[in-house]
């Protein structure tokens, strides 16, 4: 019957865990937090200068505790002066889940860090979680984008916790809402960067709660089938992407649509599958087909699959620009209009209903539509 209980597919359940993800609502904050990491170090500072490798080696056991910023800068570099103030300011709020450290790149002693590290332009900016490099951008870039940055980085630590004790008292405690929200905003709106085994491990289990739950619970077909579709998200962003759970998954949520509308996660994943299919018919990287399709840009083929490959690495909005091409009078005879249109729909399901970018597509497909 519809309200007999659901497995996830093991393969979605054997994820493993290195680090907590926050579900934030309106009023009420909860986290899952990471397995025990090293004993804390004392406290850093909102921003520190560093000036020499045995300060940098010193402050890299902090990120176990406090994620650190690394701006590379240099004093004669403009962009930099306009990029660090910014920095500050977004720092200052979350701290201490985050802390500055600034790096003059013509200090005596950081030629080495710098080279390791491949500093080729400035401002470089590079984020760092429990020991690893997990984000990074070059330039200066709008004050609104390093505020997310930063508060993105903030949210993939937690608030510390009690490790995996308060992980199975929050995942007991919570109402199924809230488990639902908090694993949907991480499958879709986490970068891969900052999705690591812990965060897949706890949406599973968040998941299966809400999966398995009695109606009398509120774990009626309508929840379910949203859970369902998150958790074939879930899947495709398993490594390496698991098309076939997300797929048997997908199957059971459409089961369940009977007597209300089908959720807009169930038509995002069913786009994603699509997508990630396409990106995939190939072993070459995102840039291998790029180049494919600067070499030949009226291949529908080639074209397809890079826009599909720049969704799936997180630049949806160039995969619109890349996507938005087939559709535009010369590209291609009507049949290759009409799949460049297929195509451009697809990403703006996978974008989900009611996101900007997805909006803001569709009115440019409309428009070039219709030239």
């Amino acid at each position: 019957t519809d309200n007999a209980p659901l497995s996830m597919p093991s393969a979605a359940l054997r994820l493993v865990a290195r680090r907590a993800f926050a579900a934030r609502r309106a009023v009420t904050a909860r986290h899952f937090a990471t397995d025990p990491t090293p004993a804390s170090p004392p406290p850093l500072a909102p921003v520190s200068e560093i000036t020499s490798p045995s300060q940098l080696d010193a402050v890299v056991a902090h990120s176990h505790t406090t994620a650190l910023v690394f701006d590379f800068y240099a004093d004669w570099c403009g962009p930099c002066k306009q990029l660090t103030p910014m920095l500050e300011r977004a720092v200052a709020k979350h701290h201490p889940k985050v802390a500055l450290l600034k790096l003059n790149v013509e200090a005596p002693g950081l030629e080495g860090v710098c080279a390791q590290l491949k500093i080729a332009s400035l401002p470089t900016v590079m984020a760092m979680s429990r020991g690893q490099f997990v984000n990074q951008f070059k330039g200066a870039i709008p004050e609104a984008e390093v505020e997310k940055f930063i508060a993105d980085l903030a949210l993939s630590m937690g608030d510390g916790g009690d490790g995996a004790d308060k992980s199975e008292e929050l995942l007991a405690n919570a109402d199924l809402e809230t488990l639902l929200e908090a694993a949907a905003d991480v499958v879709f709106n986490t970068k891969d960067s900052a999705l690591d085994d812990a965060t897949r491990t706890h949406c599973a289990q968040a998941l299966s709660k809400v999966i398995n739950s009695d109606v009398s619970k509120g774990g009626g077909p309508a929840v379910r089938c949203r859970a369902l579709a998150v958790s074939g998200g879930l899947a495709l962003r398993a490594k390496p992407r698991d098309v076939e759970s997300a797929e048997a998954l997908l199957v059971e949520a459409r089961r369940l649509v009977d007597g209300f509308p089908a959720p807009k996660e169930l038509s995002m994943v069913e786009a994603r599958v699509i997508i990630t299919r396409d990106a995939t018919m190939t072993a070459s990287d995102v840039e291998g087909l790029g180049a494919a399709h600067e070499k030949e840009p009226k291949d529908f083929d080639a074209l397809q699959m890079y826009a599909s490959a720049l969704f799936l690495a997180g630049e949806s909005e160039k995969a619109c620009t890349v996507a938005l091409k087939s559709v535009k009078p010369g590209y291609g005879a009507q049949e290759v209009r009409d799949q460049g249109r297929t195509l451009v729909v697809r990403i703006i399901d996978a974008l989900g209903a009611g996101d900007a970018l997805g909006e803001a597509t569709r009115k440019k497909l409309a428009s070039a539509w219709f030239l």
